[in-house]
């Protein structure tokens, strides 16, 4: 089991899960396959490619969903069974991806990557986006060291 607690108020925590779960839901709803498949000429390859996609893009969020539900969650603790950790990864890519067009659309790579967002005179959906940003990267940065 890989558990580390957040480096964050538990405050903070509680105003994202909010956010976090609209943009979860509305992920779960988007159905397009960002990679193309090898053979686009051949269908049952494209039906099997879009499947395995499928699957394993449910168990990345479910593996999120388990997180986020979890109480100790919601007070900074994270705790994730080893064998997830990997799909826990992935779906918080998903998850950071999803809130970088649907919260952030509007701020350059730049500001985002650099940490130097400014909150004044942003609108509360993207203050509450970057907070939910930046706790998602310490979660997937805390696992990778923890996964060694």
């Amino acid at each position: 089991m890989i558990e580390f607690s957040l480096q964050v108020e538990s405050r903070i925590i509680q105003a994202i899960l909010p956010e976090l779960g609209k943009i979860y839901a509305a992920s779960q709803r988007e159905t397009v396959f960002p990679f193309v498949c090898p053979n686009p000429l051949d269908d049952d390859l494209v039906e099997a490619w879009e499947n395995g996609l499928a699957e394993e893009g449910r168990g990345d969020r479910e593996a999120v969903a388990r997180l986020m539900s979890d109480p100790k969650f919601a007070h900074g603790r994270v705790a994730v069974p080893e064998a997830e950790a990997e799909d826990l990864l992935r779906g918080l890519t998903e998850l950071r991806l999803a809130i970088r067009s649907h919260s952030l659309a509007e701020v350059p790579d730049e500001e985002l990557e650099s940490g130097e967002f400014s909150l004044s005179g942003r609108d509360a959906s993207e203050r509450i986006g970057y907070f939910a940003y930046l706790v998602l990267a310490e979660i997937q940065e805390r696992l990778i060291e923890r996964m060694g």
